[in-house]
């Protein structure tokens, strides 16, 4: 997988934590073991691990996607298919 620019990094602004690229094994390291779980499912389908989006006390969501087609996995393993957030470019 290509390194994809963080949108996670504490205690930096907004411009800094677009710079900041993480691999793929490090998104992975922080996934929850029921989202390492789903995301290795989605993956059979063609999803790859984009990025992880911090939630505060709701944990992280793990954003995967398969070309232009999202879906998000949060801490407890449960995926939506269809999830209404903003990507930025």
């Amino acid at each position: 997988m290509e390194p994809v620019q963080s949108s996670f990094a504490a205690g930096s602004t907004s411009q800094e934590r677009r710079q900041q690229a993480f691999d793929a094994r490090q998104w992975w390291e922080r996934l929850s073991m029921d989202q390492k779980f789903a995301v290795y499912q989605l993956s059979k389908f063609g999803f790859e691990l984009a990025f992880i989006r911090n939630q505060g006390e709701l944990g992280p969501l793990a954003v995967v996607r398969r070309q232009r087609e999202y879906a998000t996995v949060n801490h407890a393993g449960e995926v939506d298919l269809n999830p209404t957030i903003t990507i930025r470019d």
